[in-house]
C-alpha cells in the first residue's frame, strides 16, 4: 500500500544511486569510492522513510550499506527495499547488505565460524558479474562475525565467492535479477580489486542478467563456481565454517552485539559517556602499576570476583561483589578484578561499580580491573565511568592496529591496561606496545585448556625490561605462587579458588605465607577509651578539665542549650587550651592503622594521642555558614553535628566531624550509622522524649545492650538494621521469614538463550558453596558512647559496650548546674582510663 506521506525534497525526482545507510561509518568510505567513479550518490539512514514510501522513489541503482547487528533487527527498511526494487534496478549489498539480501529471500544468518574485525582474507570468486576481470586470490578486508548459512541459501541465490582458507561465503548473486552482494568491504584501502568490482556494478543495465551479456553471468561456456561443483569442500549440513568456533570466538561475537546495542541506548551513547567524563563524574583513579609495586618482595595479588565461567559453570552465583571486594581488600589484595561479561560469567558493570564503592574509603584501596572482552573505545570509557583503574586487553582477540588504538586510548584516560598474552607471538605484540603490565594467561581462551607452565616459558622474554609480569589463571595452591616467585613473576591473578574458599582471608594468608595477626582487635582498643567532657563554659574550667586527663573538650553552640557559650568566651577557651598544649609538648605515638575501614582508621589516628585535649564545637541544626564561621573564629579542632544536619555537610567542614545519632527506646535511629566517606566519627546518644527527635541534655541512659550490638555488628553491616535487633526480636523475624519463604525461589532468567544460572548452588546436583565467615568482625564500630553517663556507671558501661570514646556532660556537673564538678570529672576520667590496665 502506498504511503500518503510525501518524500523529503532531497529524494524527489530522478536519483542516480540511492544508498541506504545502516548506521555504519564505512558507508561514507563506500560513498567516496562510488563518487570517485563518477556516480551521484544519495545516502539516507535506514529509518529515514517508511517502507510505504519506497514506491515514490525514482532511482537507477540501489546499494545496501554495511552496518552492525543483525538484518532482522537492525537494518530498518533495507530488506523491504531489496524486495521492492528486485527486478527493477541493479541492487548491491555490502557486508550487512549481503546478510539483508539472504534474509529477505528467506535464508538464515548465523555465526560465521570466525571473528574478522579489520582482518584481511584472500578470496576466490567466479569471475562473473561484478567480479568480471577481477583477479583471483585478491585480499579482502573483513569486519564481521555473522554470515550466510550455506544450508539455507535460497534457490534464487548463487554463491559467487568464498574465503580461500575457511570457505566462508563472501559473495552471492541472484540467478535472474541484477542483484549482487559481498560480505567483505570492497571500498576498504586494504581490499584489492575494489574499484573494478564497483565499476562493474555501475555498468549494469536493466534489471536482469540477460540484459547484461558482457557480465557473462549466464555464459554456458564458463565452468560453474567450484562450491557448486564440489559441495564437499564446504559441509552443507554442518556449521557455516568448517572451523568450529572457539569459546573466545563466541564471546567476542556476543560482545560485539552487546556493545552495539548499548551504544544506541539514550543516555548511554559514546557522547553521553564523554559528557560524564567532562563533568568529572568518574570516580578518582589510582595507579595500577604503583599498586602492584607496593607489594615489595611479596608477589602481588589480583583477586578476582566472578560468579561463573564457561569452563566451570556456576562458581558463586549469589556472591555479593561489594562484600567480596571488601574481603579481598582487607586481606591485602593489590588489585580487585571484576568480571563484567554477562552471558558466560554472569557479571555486569554494576558489580564493578559497587565493588569500587565498597573499597573507596580505605586508606590504601586496591586498584579495580575491569575484566571483560574489550573490543572498543566505548567499553574503555565505560569502564572509567564505572570506577575502573585499569582494563584487560586480550592480544589474541584483537587485530594489532585496534590493540594499539585501545591501549593508547586507555592510557590517555589514565588507565595503564593489563595486556594479556598466551604465547610468544602475542608476547612480542605486547612488548611492541611498551606495555608496563603483561599477564600471561595459563588458560588458552580458544580451548580453555590450562597449562601452568605457560607463564614460566614466557618469562625470559621480559628479562631486563621494565615490565610487571603477571601469571593469570589456574593458581590455587601455595606451591604455585612460591614457584612463580622464584622465577621472578611479580603478580598472580586468582579467581575461582578464592571465590570457593570457606575463609577467604585465611586462605590468602596461607597462599602468600602471611603470618596470622597477633591480635584480631583493632589498634584503637589497645588503650582505654578516650574521654570527652562536654559543656565547658570558661577558660579556667577548660584548663582544669584538661589537667584531669580529658581527651576532648566540648563547647556547646546550640542556641537553646543552657550550656551554650558565646564566641568570644569560646575563643578565650581555645587560646588557653592551645597555650597549655605547647607547654605540655607531648609526643604523639606513631600508630599505623594499615589498610583499615573508614571509622577504624580515623579512630586509630586520634587514639595515637598528642598535645593536650582537642576542642569540639557542638552544633544543633545551625546553618552551615554559622558552623564554618565558628570553626574559623574559635579555631576548633572538631565539629559535632548534634541535630538533623545533612550528611553532605561533612565534606564542607574543614575539620573532622562527629555525627550524633539519636537512638530511641525502640532501637530506632541507627539507620546508616556505618556509612563511610562523610563524617569521621559516630556518637550514639539517647533520644529525648519531648518529641524533638534529637538527643542530648536529658540525662537519659542509652540502651547499652543496643549500643553493644551496634559496636559488635561492626563497620560493615550487610543485613541492615536487623544487625542491631535483640536476639528475641531477631528470632521472631526469622520465624516470619521462614514462613514467607517456604515457596521455591524463582528461576533466574536465561540470557540470550543461554542456560539459566542456578540461584542456589545446591540446585541441579551442584554442591553448595559454604558461606564464607565474615572477615568484618575484626572491625567493631568505634562509637562515642553518650547519654546518662556518670562516674558511678561509666565503668560498667565501658565494660559492656567497649566503645572507642565516651561523652559526658550532666553526669559531672556541680549541684548548681552552672559548672563542672572537678572531683566528678577526675573520678569519671580515672574510672575510664583504669579499665584494662
Amino acid at each position: 500500500m502506498a504511503s500518503s506521506r510525501v518524500l523529503p525534497e532531497s529524494l524527489r525526482g530522478q536519483l542516480d544511486v540511492l544508498m541506504i545507510d545502516n548506521f555504519d561509518s564505512f558507508t561514507w568510505n563506500l560513498y567516496q569510492s562510488l563518487s570517485l567513479l563518477g556516480a551521484q550518490v544519495t545516502v539516507i539512514r535506514n529509518d529515514a522513510i517508511s517502507t510505504g514510501q519506497l514506491s515514490q522513489l525514482k532511482i537507477k541503482y540501489l546499494i545496501i550499506s554495511p552496518g552492525p547487528g543483525h538484518p532482522k533487527t537492525d537494518s530498518g527498511i533495507s530488506n523491504a527495499a531489496i524486495q521492492y526494487f528486485k527486478g527493477k534496478v541493479p541492487v548491491l549489498g555490502v557486508c550487512m547488505g549481503l546478510e539483508c539480501m539472504v534474509d529477505s529471500f528467506g535464508g538464515k544468518i548465523g555465526y560465521a565460524g570466525e571473528i574478522m574485525h579489520g582482518k584481511v582474507s584472500r578470496i576466490r570468486h567466479d569471475g562473473r558479474g561484478c567480479f568480471r576481470d577481477v583477479p583471483q586470490g585478491i585480499k579482502s578486508t573483513r569486519y564481521h562475525s555473522l554470515s550466510a548459512s550455506l544450508s539455507t541459501i535460497p534457490d534464487e541465490l548463487a554463491i559467487t565467492a568464498t574465503s580461500q582458507e575457511s570457505g566462508v561465503i563472501m559473495g552471492l548473486r541472484h540467478r535472474k535479477f541484477t542483484m549482487e552482494a559481498v560480505q567483505y568491504h570492497p571500498e576498504s584501502i586494504m581490499s584489492e580489486g575494489g574499484d573494478a568490482f564497483l565499476k562493474n556494478f555501475l555498468a549494469l543495465k536493466g534489471s536482469t542478467w540477460d540484459q547484461n551479456p558482457e557480465s557473462r553471468v549466464l555464459d554456458p561456456e564458463l565452468p560453474p563456481f567450484p562450491t557448486e561443483v564440489l559441495p564437499s569442500s564446504v559441509d552443507k549440513n554442518g556449521p557455516i565454517s568448517s572451523k568450529a568456533p572457539s569459546i573466545l570466538d563466541k564471546i567476542y561475537a556476543q560482545r560485539l552485539v552487546d556493545v552495539s546495542k548499548v551504544q544506541k541506548t539514550p543516555g548511554s551513547t559514546y557522547a553521553d559517556l564523554e559528557t560524564l567524563l567532562a563533568l568529572n563524574l568518574a570516580p578518582p583513579l589510582i595507579s595500577f602499576v604503583d599498586r602492584l609495586k607496593e607489594s615489595g618482595e611479596r608477589v602481588a595479588l589480583l583477586a578476582e570476583i566472578k560468579r561463573a565461567s564457561p569452563s566451570k559453570g556456576p562458581i558463586a552465583v549469589t556472591t555479593s561483589p561489594p562484600a567480596q571486594a571488601l574481603t579481598y581488600a582487607l586481606a591485602g589484595a593489590n588489585v580487585i578484578s571484576v568480571l563484567t561479561e554477562p552471558h558466560w560469567f554472569l557479571g555486569n558493570l554494576q558489580d564493578m561499580y559497587h565493588a569500587r564503592m565498597s573499597v573507596a574509603h580505605l586508606v590504601n584501596r586496591p586498584a579495580i580491573l575491569r575484566k571483560d572482552f574489550i573490543l572498543s573505545k566505548y567499553q574503555i570509557i565505560e569502564a572509567r565511568i564505572y570506577g575502573a583503574d585499569t582494563v584487560l586487553l586480550i592480544v589474541s582477540m584483537l587485530p594489532e592496529d585496534l590493540l594499539k588504538e585501545l591501549y593508547a586510548f586507555s592510557v590517555s584516560l589514565g588507565m595503564e591496561p593489563l595486556v594479556e598474552v598466551n604465547n610468544s607471538r602475542e608476547m612480542e605484540v605486547a612488548l611492541a606496545l611498551n606495555a608496563k603490565v603483561i599477564g600471561v594467561n595459563n588458560r588458552n581462551l580458544h580451548s580453555f585448556d590450562v597449562d601452568m607452565g605457560t607463564t614460566s616459558r614466557l618469562r625470559e622474554m621480559v628479562t631486563g625490561r621494565d615490565v610487571i609480569l603477571c601469571a593469570l589463571s589456574g593458581i590455587s595452591a601455595k606451591e604455585d605462587i612460591d614457584k612463580y616467585a622464584q622465577e621472578g613473576i611479580k603478580a598472580v591473578l586468582i579467581g575461582e579458588s578464592l571465590m570457593r574458599a570457606k575463609d577467604t582471608a585465611s586462605f590468602i594468608r596461607q597462599l602468600f605465607s602471611i603470618p596470622e595477626p597477633a591480635s584480631h582487635e583493632p589498634v584503637w582498643r589497645s588503650s582505654p577509651p578516650l574521654v570527652k567532657i562536654c559543656g565547658i563554659r570558661t577558660a579556667e574550667e577548660a584548663v582544669a578539665v584538661a589537667l584531669a586527663g580529658a581527651d576532648f573538650l566540648g563547647l556547646v553552640f546550640a542556641e537553646k542549650s543552657r550550656r551554650r557559650v558565646d564566641l568570644d568566651v569560646a575563643k578565650s577557651i581555645s587560646r588557653a587550651i592551645r597555650e597549655a598544649r605547647f607547654d605540655e609538648q607531648q609526643a604523639a605515638a606513631a600508630l599505623d592503622p594499615g589498610n583499615t575501614p573508614w571509622f577504624t582508621t580515623h579512630a586509630t589516628r586520634l587514639s595515637s594521642g598528642g598535645n593536650g585535649p582537642l576542642l569540639v564545637g557542638v552544633f544543633q541544626n545551625a546553618s552551615l555558614a554559622e558552623v564554618l564561621h565558628t570553626v574559623s573564629y574559635v579555631q576548633l579542632d572538631l565539629v559535632q553535628l548534634h541535630g538533623t544536619e545533612p550528611i553532605e555537610w561533612a565534606a564542607q567542614i574543614p575539620v573532622p566531624v562527629i555525627r550524633a545519632y539519636h537512638v530511641g527506646s525502640d532501637g530506632s535511629g541507627l539507620k546508616n550509622i556505618t556509612r563511610p566517606g562523610a563524617h569521621q566519627f559516630v556518637l550514639l546518644d539517647s533520644m529525648r522524649e519531648d518529641g524533638s527527635g534529637v538527643s542530648g541534655g536529658s540525662g537519659k541512659i542509652l540502651d547499652l545492650s543496643l549500643a553493644k550490638r551496634a559496636v559488635d555488628a561492626g563497620e560493615f553491616v550487610v543485613q541492615g538494621e536487623a544487625a542491631y535487633m535483640s536476639p528475641e526480636r531477631d528470632g521472631e523475624e526469622e520465624e516470619e521469614k521462614s514462613s514467607e519463604n517456604s515457596a521455591s525461589p524463582p528461576a533466574e532468567a536465561a540470557a540470550n538463550g543461554e542456560e539459566p544460572a542456578p540461584r542456589d548452588h545446591a540446585a541441579n546436583g551442584v554442591p553448595a558453596i559454604e558461606t564464607t565467615p565474615s572477615p568484618f568482625s575484626r572491625y567493631p564500630l568505634p562509637i562515642i558512647l553518650a547519654g546518662g553517663l556518670t562516674p558511678d556507671n561509666i565503668a560498667g558501661a565501658v565494660e559492656q559496650v567497649r566503645p572507642w570514646a565516651v561523652d559526658v556532660s550532666g553526669g559531672v556537673e556541680a549541684e548548681d548546674g552552672l559548672s563542672k564538678d572537678l572531683t566528678k570529672v577526675e573520678a569519671f576520667v580515672q574510672a575510664v582510663k583504669s579499665i584494662g590496665t
